[in-house]
């Protein structure tokens, strides 16, 4: 069967996190070029052994990097070893699809990387988050639309497995076990989600780099804790608040069943070392609590993002709806008001 042709856009831990599992590399020269991906992907009894689930079917024919010799080294650790574009047009050229890679940035520049992939109708797969700015996030859809150009985003926390398995456990608090009539008694719904998002790994100590509108690279890991939240919790989102000294700092939405959820980006992080997502659920019967939802975990959630993309890719039909990209970027942007105001803000008034 004909691998599909992928450029890559990026030679960031992204880049080759996702790309490890696309086609193959060199274990050794991937330690070398990429430590953190290695670390993850490889047997602990031996570096040239590599454990991560393997999706195949691309063969990565080009790379493209704001910096040259990011893409060079990227190029060597591939087997197939992907042409060094330096400019982005040329990725454009012979390619069955794109994947713009984004492990660190704000989404400040990826209407500028996907616009002239999605106007020559390439199925594109974007990196969250989605956009930095809700402008930015409608433009990317307009086009993709109008030039009939398939199109993905997704944060790991969406797909996580983990995530599901914890979602499964509701129905224990959502009936009351003991009571002696339960076809009487409703089930209760959950009142209270609380996320433990990311912390003082990503606050004020970004060391020099620039913010952008106050959000920056913060965005590059609050919107986990946001797309968790639509995962385990649902999409229909009434009204948001943001309060903090740091953007988006302590998160809230209130869901039109009544749930609410509350998304802590803390400014401190007793857990420095990690990237481990934590979920309380509550009802009036109980709460749960789930396991640490991590580095560990996060791989299976990227092997979900690269089958529904390579899906995708083969069919031409989107895994799901844009409205699901600009729902969670309508979060972001309803949370910045809502800090600047002291209000809330309602989505409707910014998705309509």
């Amino acid at each position: 069967m004909k691998k599909i042709r992928l450029g890559v856009v990026r030679a960031d831990t992204h880049g080759y996190y996702y790309g490890a599992m696309l086609d193959k590399c060199d274990p050794l020269l991937l330690q070398k070029n990429n430590y953190v991906v290695h670390h993850y992907f490889s047997d602990i009894y031996d570096a040239k052994i590599l454990n991560m689930p393997w999706i195949g079917g691309f063969e990565i024919v080009k790379i493209y990097d704001y910096n040259p010799e990011n893409a060079k080294k990227f190029s060597e650790t591939f087997l197939n070893k992907p042409e060094v574009c330096e400019k982005l047009e040329k990725v454009t050229e012979e390619i069955d699809a794109v994947f713009i890679a984004d492990c660190d940035g704000g989404g400040g520049d990826h209407l500028k990387l996907a616009t002239p992939f999605l106007k020559r109708g390439i199925p594109t797969f974007v990196d969250k988050p989605f956009a930095l700015t809700f402008e930015d996030a409608k433009e990317i859809v307009r086009l993709a639309n109008r030039y009939h150009a398939p199109l993905f985003n997704a944060s790991i926390l969406s797909y996580v497995p983990q995530a599901s398995k914890f979602k499964k456990r509701f129905d224990e608090i959502i009936t009351y076990p003991s009571w002696p009539v339960p076809s009487i008694k409703p089930p209760a719904q959950i009142g209270l989600g609380v996320i433990k998002g990311v912390g003082g790994a990503f606050s004020q100590e970004l060391k020099g780099k620039k913010v952008i509108g106050g959000l920056g690279e913060r965005l590059a890991y609050i919107i986990h804790g946001i797309s968790l939240a639509i995962n385990l919790f649902g999409k229909n989102i009434e009204w948001v608040e943001s309060i903090g000294n740091l953007p988006l700092e302590y998160l809230h939405l209130h869901l039109k069943s009544g749930t609410e959820v509350l998304i802590m980006n803390t400014s401190v992080d007793v857990f420095p070392e990690t990237c481990s997502f934590f979920v309380s659920a509550y009802t009036k019967y109980g709460v749960i609590h789930s396991p640490p939802i991590g580095d560990p975990e996060f791989i299976y959630g990227a092997e979900k993002i690269l089958q529904l993309f390579k899906k995708m890719v083969l069919t031409g039909k989107p895994p799901v709806s844009y409205q699901d990209f600009l729902l969670h970027i309508a979060v972001v942007k309803a949370g910045q008001i809502s800090q600047k105001t002291g209000k809330k803000v309602y989505l409707k008034d910014i998705l309509n």
